[in-house]
């Protein structure tokens, strides 16, 4: 492949969002706390209990006097002789959410799944109303009900195999879809489906009365899917919200994905290339040409097959088209510098460990804390303390034991600092030397060889499964930051068909992507799975997700979340183009379009929220930060910018600041790669002093005030100690570092010696978020109820009750001060405690909060 720089990336200045998720009323709220209660987890339990209730939002529908009371005697289930409890209520229709509480008390309680303090329960009783049975399990302490949905069923061709007593039968048990774990996501597994070509829909409430087909349409078409082998698992999955059916078959990891691409077996490969302008398409293979000729393939149009006898693991594939050599767009692994493919299996190589490590829980998305980094500039530093041939590598980012002068590095750095998942900046095949940030995608399905010690391609992909395994196995996530929204040129793809990219650039590289056609968003989408099946990996942040169209975005966010419901995946970009004027505009993703996105979780960054704290990208004049710009806007984010109506239909002001539906759609960040960091910002800005001057004040306040705020926060790295890319006073390359030397875009560890403080600032903020579920809130509802804000000249305060039965009883106070004076913040009636203040945690009964800072109270 050719290798040249990177063009300077356009960014849109102000327009940053983060992702919100939508959640049922209350429901995250409860995540941590239990719904209404005070402790963040169910403590173990000796004594079996005496009494188990239904606190929910249906209680006072039943004759309590309020919602959410867990000693309502009308809610009370009753011991049977099977050890389990139970119980019947008549509910009127609507939509509930409850949970299990044992002893009459929040002290213990029980959520989705049977999790301690876990997530509210969602039911929905349809029109008429209805009896509905509740069965609590005291040993894995699963609630289960018999309302909401109506029974969902797997129909097809393939039924009477099963023993059904008909094919297409809506009323067969043996193929009932269901959701134990209350996420709307139903699902059903079997072995039993012979080998061979079938269809489905599924049916609600065992009739055809209401059935849905391909694409979640209401009496849609059948959905074809392929079992590879007798014996395969085959797994059904209904999205409740959506109503997409997704159905993947397959006999282990080895099972390949039906796409396109080099689909490798032992004794043939199959070929396949979309080429929807010409008919002379071949690929040759060990110096002999095949010609490829059209073939069908559900969901794809226009695509050429050859199938090629023998095993060709490990071999070099070259496609052409009209004589001319192109690349595959779905290649899974190339040989570097060049157009040509390599023959591998990706699903079928595994982890060094022999199997994949357990992925770290993640209950609600507000409960993440995110990293951002990148492969190279993470580890290439020798300070970094990481073996010489793993440095700036994938399996360097975890190697555990490294130090710097006795202070740990690394991943080990990130554990103790509390980050819940990294951001890993592009890390497939990109077209550019390092140093570089590799925002120029050449191969969206195979890791970069540069950030490999391999040249094998079994050792190349198990690289990169190792790395996710070792993040998994220490406690981290890992999203990957991608780049569909164009190429390093358009002859990457265009070659094959203009067809992949837009009429006019929209990506401010000349080469922007086309997702409007159906096959290149097809290919975006098998992309994307490719690295969630293969890969393992945890979600994507968009790059310029705004070169997308919305409609897109959410169809594949609903195909991923349905098919790999159990992965809890995080997806969210950046909701503006590079700066283009786009006719299609009201269609993309931007501020004003994610409410139609919050049904399938995807949020935005928060640009919005990050200018008012910072001030511009690159200016020398700090807004908030700096003890200026708009208060108001800083409560506004404090709140998670919450929509001003709990709906998902788009709003007509596309730069909208009030765009989450739900806190997880909202990314909030005062620095990233691009432009000056965070420190860099604030000395460009006149501020002086270092980690314990004001410049170190400033930093703490910016970072605390996206900490406290709701949503998810974004931290990139090295700013936790101060880490400056400026060198020789060099402000100008700083602000646009992306392929700057490692001089100045390396993370040089020796910064987290010198300021130490800073680092236990971040850490002590972090761990008070990960224990405070007021900082978390979970839904519009709770945000809109159980916050108020307050603005006093410049300062900001915020009073959070984390409990929904109780919205104005609250529990954490923040005050952000950009002044040069100390503070007193009049707190609600209570006992409170200073738990963290411009040093970080803290313990103090006084009402002060300190100058250029955010401090936080918590009621006992």
């Amino acid at each position: 492949m050719s290798r040249r720089p990177l063009r300077p990336r356009r960014t849109r200045p102000g327009h940053v969002r983060v992702r919100f998720r939508r959640s049922a009323t209350l429901a995250a709220t409860f995540a941590l706390l239990g719904g209404g209660g005070v402790a963040a987890s169910a403590p173990a339990v000796a004594a079996a209990p005496t009494a188990i209730s239904l606190p929910g939002t249906f209680d006072s529908a039943i004759g309590c006097s309020g919602d959410w009371l867990p000693a309502c005697a009308q809610a009370q289930l009753t011991l049977a002789a099977d050890g389990r409890w139970k119980t019947s209520l008549n509910l009127p229709a609507g939509s509930y959410s409850y949970k299990i509480a044992v002893n009459d008390a929040w002290t213990e309680n029980y959520g989705a799944g049977g999790a301690p303090g876990g997530a509210n329960i969602a039911i929905t009783v349809p029109a008429g109303g209805e009896r509905v049975a509740f069965v609590y399990d005291p040993d894995t302490h699963v609630v289960t009900d018999n309302s909401a949905m109506p029974v969902v069923t797997a129909a097809g061709d393939f039924q009477s195999a099963l023993g059904c007593t008909a094919n297409w039968a809506a009323s067969c048990a043996g193929t009932t879809l269901t959701d134990p774990n209350g996420t709307g996501i139903y699902s059903w597994s079997t072995t039993a489906i012979p080998a061979g070509t079938w269809n489905t829909k599924v049916t609600l409430g065992q009739s055809w009365n209401t059935n849905y087909g391909a694409g979640g349409a209401a009496n849609g078409a059948n959905i074809p899917f392929t079992v590879p082998n007798g014996g395969a698992t085959t797994t059904f999955a209904y999205n409740a919200a959506t109503h997409l059916t997704t159905v993947v078959s397959g006999n282990g990891p080895a099972a390949p994905l039906n796409t396109l691409g080099a689909l490798y077996t032992p004794t043939a490969t199959t070929f396949r290339l979309w080429s929807p302008d010409s008919s002379s398409v071949s690929v040759n293979v060990g110096g002999t040409s095949h010609p490829m000729s059209p073939t069908t393939l559900s969901g794809y149009s226009n695509v050429y097959q050859t199938v090629v006898s023998g095993n060709l693991l490990d071999q070099g594939y070259q496609f052409s088209v009209n004589g001319v050599a192109v690349p595959d767009p779905y290649a899974q692994m190339v040989s570097p510098g060049t157009t040509q493919g390599i023959v591998v299996d990706t699903a079928a190589v595994t982890p060094t460990d022999g199997g994949w490590d357990p992925r770290p829980a993640l209950v609600d998305r507000e409960d993440a804390v995110v990293y951002e980094l990148s492969v190279h500039d993470y580890t290439i530093d020798p300070s970094s303390g990481v073996d010489a041939a793993k440095r700036g590598r994938f399996l360097g980012l975890v190697q555990t034991g490294t130090t710097y002068s006795g202070v740990s590095t690394g991943i080990d750095h990130l554990k103790q600092l509390g980050v819940t998942a990294v951001q890993i900046m592009p890390s497939f095949d990109f077209g550019s030397t390092v140093p570089n940030w590799g925002y120029d995608p050449v191969d969206y399905n195979v890791p970069e060889e540069q950030y490999s010690q391999f040249t094998a391609p079994e050792d190349r992909i198990r690289e990169f499964k190792d790395m996710v395994n070792a993040f998994h196995r220490n406690g981290i996530r890992v999203i990957m930051d991608v780049v569909y929204n164009h190429t390093l040129t358009k002859n990457v793809f265009g070659n094959i068909t203009g067809s992949y990219y837009t009429p006019t650039d929209l990506s401010g590289t000349g080469d922007s992507i086309d997702d409007g056609n159906p096959m290149v968003a097809r290919m975006i989408q098998d992309s994307l799975e490719h690295w969630v099946r293969d890969y393992n990996v945890d979600g994507f942040r968009f790059d310029l997700a705004g070169v997308h169209y919305a409609a897109d975005v959410y169809s594949w966010a609903n195909y991923l979340e349905t098919t790999y419901a159990d992965r809890d995946l995080m997806l969210y970009g950046e909701p503006w183009n590079g700066g283009a004027s786009d006719p299609n505009e009201a269609q993309k993703v931007r501020y004003g379009t994610m409410p139609t996105l919050s049904p399938v979780h995807f949020g935005a960054f928060n640009g919005v929220y990050r200018d008012a704290i910072r001030g511009g990208t690159n200016d020398n004049v700090m807004a908030f930060m700096g003890g200026s710009g708009n208060p108001s806007a800083i409560a506004f984010g404090l709140t998670g910018s919450p929509t001003d109506a709990d709906s998902t239909a788009a709003v007509s002001n596309l730069w909208t600041p009030a765009f989450a539906v739900s806190p997880e759609q909202t990314m909030n960040y005062v620095s990233i790669h691009d432009n000056l960091n965070l420190y860099d910002k604030i000395t460009y800005s006149g501020a002086t002093g270092g980690a314990t001057g004001t410049a170190g004040r400033i930093d703490r306040l910016a970072v605390g005030t996206v900490l406290a705020s709701q949503g998810v926060p974004v931290i990139a790295e090295g700013d936790e100690f101060l880490r400056s890319k400026v060198v020789n006073g060099d402000y100008a390359t700083a602000m646009n570092s992306y392929n700057a030397p490692d001089t100045v875009n390396a993370v040089h560890w020796g910064d987290m010696i010198a300021n130490a403080s800073v680092v236990a600032y971040y850490r002590d903020a972090i761990a008070l978020r990960r224990a405070t579920a007021s900082l978390r809130l979970t839904s519009w509802p709770a945000v809109k109820n159980q916050m108020t804000t307050q603005v006093n000249g410049s300062v900001v305060a915020a009073m959070i009750s984390s409990n929904p039965a109780a919205p104005t009883t609250y529990d954490t106070v923040v005050v952000a001060n950009p002044t040069g004076s100390a503070y007193h913040v009049t707190l609600p009636a209570g006992n409170w405690t200073k738990v963290l203040d411009t040093n970080g945690a803290t313990s103090a009964t006084d009402n002060s909060c300190d100058a250029q800072a955010v401090t936080v109270f918590t009621r006992s």
